[in-house]
């Protein structure tokens, strides 16, 4: 099942007034329109066939395979799939993003080996955290977030690959799940993924500090829903990704 090109256009629309900072951008602008209901029908439809996703990189991974050893592969969720339309400064030839909307890390550890391992990167960025405390799959609990991250780097490390761990972004609440209370959740964890790093000779950058003001919530000036960075808030993350970058490649 494929997105008609209304629904396309209208979610391309989405993303692009959700990143752009001077919009007035909101969900519930969006809700209710045919084309949303048509984008969570077909997210729905997915969840049952093809629960982690396994077939939305499948054609661009051959292409990868086929082509120069990459730089780099981002993996995470829609923060990490919007960043290269955020800042494609940053996504030069050779990075590669293997981002998906929703994902939790359990996911992202299924379509690991393809979407990471069999792309032979220099490097993994692996972003998660932010979908497994806001309950997209289900109650999460801090072990098995802790688990899924340790089983990813085990992969990465085993095959040669070096790995940066980022830190879970700022959210001071979900505006699907509101009755939701992440911040401190994501203080505990994002502690345990720095001294993680650290025990695996991993790199550790820290987005969370970059994106907020009060260490909860992030910033008001560079997101629209309190989740999801905008541009200018890609645009902060940019040097810490790209020092994160050429520390794990020494």
């Amino acid at each position: 099942m494929q997105l008609s090109p209304e629904a396309r256009t209208f979610l391309d629309d989405l993303i692009l007034d959700m990143l752009d900072p001077v919009s007035d951008f909101s969900h519930l602008h969006y809700l209710g329109e045919p084309e949303m209901k048509e984008v969570q029908s077909l997210d729905m439809d997915r969840r049952k066939n093809d629960w982690g996703n396994l077939c939305q990189y499948k054609n661009d991974n051959l292409t990868v395979m086929a082509g120069p050893k990459p730089k780099v592969v981002f993996l995470g969720d829609s923060i990490t799939e919007f960043w290269s339309i955020g800042d494609p400064e940053l996504f030069e030839p050779g990075v590669i993003n293997r981002g998906i909307s929703g994902q939790t890390s359990s996911q992202m550890l299924v379509r690991f080996w393809q979407d990471v391992v069999r792309l032979n990167p220099e490097v993994v960025h692996i972003m998660a955290g932010t979908n497994d405390l806001a309950e997209n799959t289900g109650y999460v609990s801090d072990e098995a977030f802790k688990g899924n991250i340790e089983a990813m780097v085990t992969l990465a490390q085993s095959h040669g690959i070096g790995v940066i761990l980022a830190s879970i972004p700022p959210a001071g609440s979900f505006g699907w799940r509101p009755e939701l209370n992440p911040p401190e959740r994501i203080s505990v964890l994002n502690q345990w993924i720095k001294e993680y790093a650290a025990q695996q000779d991993a790199v550790f950058v820290d987005y969370h500090s970059l994106l907020t003001d009060d260490g909860a919530k992030m910033s008001e000036n560079l997101t629209h829903d309190g989740v999801h960075p905008h541009r200018e808030g890609y645009a902060r993350m940019q040097e810490a990704a790209r020092q994160a970058i050429a520390k794990a490649q020494k």
